[in-house]
């Protein structure tokens, strides 16, 4: 049996995704990367990843013998930019109004 003990307050490896962009049927995000490992060419770099990538990454890891035991978090739900759409549209055609927290999620 393995044991691992992590320092959560580590900042040796951050990563941050952000930016979520609907281009056509795919979904993108960026994945920004700050390390002072000496393991990686760069200390800070971004990269754009679907959607898809994640649920591929995570799948692998659930799959593999390598991770067995470890606690592999769910893979991020695909984000709804259909039902912001439709609210952007009705608005634009004057046929509803939007409520303040409606308003907030699409920030």
């Amino acid at each position: 049996m393995r044991s691992d003990t992590i320092d959560m307050a580590d900042q040796s490896l951050v990563v941050d995704i952000s930016d979520a962009l609907s281009e056509r049927d795919k979904v993108k995000f960026t994945v920004h990367t700050k390390t002072t490992l000496s393991d990686f060419q760069k200390p800070e770099f971004s990269v754009l990843r679907q959607h898809e990538e994640f649920i591929w990454l995570h799948d692998a890891l659930e799959e593999s013998e390598d991770y067995a035991g470890i606690i592999i978090p769910p893979a991020p739900p695909r984000p709804d930019f259909d039902a912001s759409r439709e609210k952007l549209q009705k608005l634009g055609e004057g046929e509803g109004s939007m409520t303040k927290e409606e308003f907030a999620k699409m920030k």
